[in-house]
């Protein structure tokens, strides 16, 4: 019903916006709005107008976002309404210095900002959220065609959210008095899959207006984009490497613990919408209501083979190790149990907001406040139904790329070699909802102090898991000829081919048919004779482990002075404080654990599941400094001290366990964790030579106390069920974050005729960390920092023709750690401990528009042109594990602007 009221709305914003007379549409050029967005910082505050066209245009007005702000700021600015060449609000910040991107089935996924993934996220300001992502909001779900502006802040000012260990994110959206007046556009795109050979439309609408009234200036805007993309992801995973003394005599020798390979094929729906009221019925007075919408919705079809090998016999003689180590690099074994399975994967976020701003503004003061209501929730569906048999003989070679897997002498295609083994149904349902409210209040001074300025704000933030549910039933009828419908011959005997189109790899094997798993699911238990078995069965594996609450209050209070003097050379800057409290209670069950003297934490045996409810409150101090000199009128040195303060995510600390039995992987939270505290210093000093040509370059340390790293532990036992990896998160000790970041851009337009298109874009960051982790006397960098990252950019534009070809690179970085123990028949158990680590790869995209005339532009673009493989490995590429690709999507398209 909310849904259907919320499009209504944009609908009718429609229907006025393009009725009104043209009469109404000769309101004058917008001065800089007289909204101060929440949180405002004068990056935001001196915004003029952000509506531009071309890459010029828009790297002039970043530029000038970046010269202009009284903090270290990078700015993206849209070229043009809906021309971000991006699907979401990630891949349109991959092109920022200092921000490296994951990825998720070929999309942008997460970020981090200087190698560090604790990111604070608003929307105009406002502090948002996506429930079930943790604390912050899920920066996929927003389509990048809804975007005006992305600003990244890298050193803090004191009216700024506080959250963001690495820095802040603030996507600004479209506001009618952004726009001269009467403003149409439109933008159709095909998106072209390779892998998976379909495509998908995408497709977006802005209408806004303005004009003069009676009771003042209104203005009204409505934006809705639609996305749909298809993909296709091939991923094989090589088991975490477990020591064994069975493989060479006399030696212990690490040999994975199998080999899982998994396709994915899917969709998703990307929905966006945004609606801006904005009244300013005296020059002193201006109020801006505005709701935002995100849905984001994946159907997702995943098709596996898992073989386990602990516990199995090498066969002997098969052995061989990579030259210098103890490392398998070829292995076989004997009468190994191997899981097929067919599962649906589908999941939702839903974000929903209303917001009220009102600016009053009377001499030299003003008064801005600003409140905000958000609803949230995440669903996630998942259906796995498997086959099993037992392999006579299983094969690795270790030393391929990717590793490649052999079953010799088995017909992997012959169902009737296999019997029906689990079905496994896991739901999710969070939801989550917050209250927040802030005045701020600006007291332009008039003499060396510009102005003092001061604020007040108070959030509450309820995130629950509702009615999760947790089964695993198998049928006494395991015979698969008895379920017509349920199983279904390989689809897809292409696995890894583009890459390794020699490989050998288990492609043949039969699979449970995705659609009644989704769509008949009660059908599906009747068929197995498990009607009525759908309640939790009584194990570890339970609803009872993953349900949660958690509710917080966050106070913050903060006093800002800006400041201008002239000591031979300009200086200005500001100066603050900002003080925060939170009073966090969360509740759950947990699965009781042990830790043996080298930290490694294992659940007890047999489980037990406790009930646990942890309170917290904390309350800290930020202080926050930034000064500019402006040496030249061109060149100029900043310098920023700061401390900030980063609250562990809610999945993070919730109790709650999730098990994914076809995948022997498990994760589960942790209440007990701490914030993370980061005193910070920043210099960075800009040369701009041009009104699109800079110059930067930067430097940043960061001592942090309470870094957070996920570690994994395998062969734990869980439901009665031996072999699973259990995934937790724990705080580390003090470690320090160092580095350095430099940027380039100039368009060559000193160069003759055609060539003076000619533009590039470069940027680099070296970051560098270190910090004690959980385990005792293991040290490692931080998770998701890659040493090395840079972008290079090469721009054209010239006579209607704009193009684009960018390439991103990371350096190799920390995923998780691995810890375990072996014991050996009549030996001592021996503790082990590897990090897991993810390669460095590149990333390369593409984009192509020519203006037919001012108001059409036709467009193409490309996206993973490399076909860039990920690929894992425990601690040296000796030991690989999960080596993943993805797709190359193409996208045709036509935008139309009034």
């Amino acid at each position: 019903m909310k849904n259907s009221m919320f499009l209504c709305t944009t609908a009718m914003v429609f229907v006025v916006a393009a009725t009104v007379p043209a009469a109404a549409q000769t309101v004058p050029p917008a001065a800089p709005s007289a909204t101060v967005d929440p949180a405002s910082s004068e990056a935001q505050a001196e915004d003029t107008d952000i509506i531009v066209t071309g890459v010029r245009a828009s790297l002039a007005s970043a530029q000038n976002i970046k010269r202009n702000a009284d903090s270290i700021v990078d700015s993206i600015v849209a070229e043009d309404i809906g021309k971000l060449p991006d699907n979401n609000a990630t891949e349109a910040l991959q092109r920022v210095t200092g921000v490296q991107v994951s990825r998720d089935v070929g999309e942008g996924g997460n970020i981090a900002i200087r190698g560090l993934p604790q990111v604070q996220t608003n929307i105009n300001g406002r502090q948002t959220f996506t429930a079930g992502a943790g604390r912050s909001f899920n920066l996929q779900d927003l389509p990048a065609e809804l975007i005006a502006r992305i600003d990244v802040f890298k050193s803090p000012t004191a009216d700024l959210i506080e959250g963001g260990l690495g820095g802040s994110v603030d996507i600004r959206t479209r506001r009618p008095m952004d726009f001269a007046g009467f403003t149409a556009s439109a933008t159709l795109r095909n998106n072209y899959a390779d892998s998976v050979k379909k495509s998908a439309p995408s497709a977006s609408l802005l209408l806004s207006n303005r004009w003069e009234t009676g009771i003042g200036e209104i203005g009204l805007l409505g934006a809705v984009s639609y996305q749909e993309r298809k993909y296709r992801q091939d991923l094989n995973s090589t088991g975490a490497p477990l020591p064994r003394n069975d493989a060479i005599a006399g030696q212990s020798v690490f040999a994975p613990n199998g080999a899982n390979q998994v396709l994915v094929v899917g969709k998703r729906e990307r929905i966006g919408g945004n609606v801006a009221l904005q009244w300013r019925p005296t020059p002193e007075l201006e109020m801006l209501l505005e709701g935002q919408y995100q849905r984001f919705k994946t159907t997702q079809d995943q098709f596996n083979a898992n073989v386990t090998t602990a516990g199995t016999t090498v066969i002997g003689g098969s052995a061989a190790l990579f030259s210098g180590t103890n490392n398998a690099q070829q292995i076989s074994y004997a009468n190994v149990p191997i899981v097929v399975g067919g599962t649906a994967r589908d999941f939702k976020d839903e974000n929903k907001s209303i917001a009220l701003n009102t600016r009053w503004s009377r001499g030299a003061f003003t008064l801005v406040s600003d409140a905000i209501y958000t609803e949230s929730t995440n669903d996630l569906f998942y259906t796995e139904l498997d086959l099993t048999t037992r392999l006579p003989v299983f094969s690795q070679n270790l030393g391929s790329n990717p590793p490649s897997t052999t079953a010799p002498g088995f017909d992997l295609a012959n169902l009737a070699g296999y019997t029906v083994a689990g079905l496994t149904r896991n739901e999710n349902h969070f939801i989550g909802n917050e209250k927040a409210f802030r005045v701020d209040g600006t007291y332009d001074v008039g003499s060396f102090i510009k102005s003092i300025q001061t604020g007040f704000r108070y959030s509450q933030r309820e995130i629950e898991q509702r009615d999760p549910l947790r089964y695993v039933g198998r049928t006494t009828r395991t015979n698969p000829a008895l379920y017509p419908g349920l199983f279904q011959a390989n689809g897809f005997n292409d696995f890894y081919a583009i890459e390794a189109p020699s490989g050998n790899f288990l492609r043949n094997y039969p699979y449970a048919a995705t659609g009644p798993l989704r769509n008949q699911f009660a059908d599906v238990l009747s068929q197995l004779g498990l009607t009525g078995a759908l309640a939790p069965t009584p194990t570890a594996i339970n609803a009872r482990l993953a349900a949660f609450s958690a509710d917080e209050e966050n106070y913050a209070a903060y006093a800002l002075a800006r400041f201008d003097v002239d000591v031979g050379i300009p200086i200005d800057g500001n100066v603050g404080v900002r003080w925060v409290k939170t009073v966090l209670s969360i509740s759950g069950n947990q699965l009781q654990t042990t830790r043996n003297a080298q930290g490694v934490l294992t659940p007890v045996v047999p489980n037990i599941v406790e009930p646990v409810t942890v309170d917290s409150s904390y309350d800290n101090w930020l202080p926050s400094g930034n000064i500019r000199a402006r040496l030249t009128d061109k060149l100029q040195f900043r310098l920023a001290g700061s401390r900030t303060l980063t609250r562990p995510d809610f999945n993070q600390l919730s109790p709650a366990l999730t098990v994914v039995p076809g995948q022997l992987a498990a994760s589960q939270g942790n209440p007990q964790l701490s914030p993370i505290l980061s005193t910070n210093a920043d210099a960075s000093l800009e040369w701009y030579f041009g009104r699109s040509s800079s110059i930067y370059a930067a430097g940043f340390y960061k001592r942090v106390k309470g870094f957070i790293f996920t570690r994994s532990t395998p062969n734990v036992t869980i439901g009665g069920l031996p072999g699973y990896t259990l995934s937790q998160p724990e705080n580390a000790g003090t470690g320090t974050v160092k580095g350095a970041e430099i940027g380039y851009q100039q368009f060559f337009d000193f160069l003759p005729g055609a060539l003076s298109g000619l533009g590039v874009q470069a940027n680099y960051t070296y970051a560098d960390s270190s910090a004690p982790t959980s385990l005792v006397g293991f040290t490692a960098s931080l998770p998701q920092l890659s040493k090395h990252s840079y972008n290079l950019t090469g721009i054209y534009e010239k006579s209607g023709i704009s193009a684009r070809v960018a390439y991103n690179y990371r350096s190799d970085f920390l995923s998780s750690i691995l810890a375990g123990a072996f014991t050996p028949p009549g030996g001592s158990t021996v503790s082990y401990v590897f990090p897991v680590k993810t390669a460095g790869y590149g990333w390369l995209d593409a984009s192509l528009n020519y203006d037919v005339n001012e108001r059409l532009t036709l467009s193409v673009d490309a996206q993973n042109l490399l076909r860039t493989q990920i690929r894992q490995f425990y601690e040296t590429p000796t030991r690989p594990g999960q080596y993943t690709v993805d797709d190359t999507q193409y996208m045709v398209g036509v935008r139309i602007k009034l």
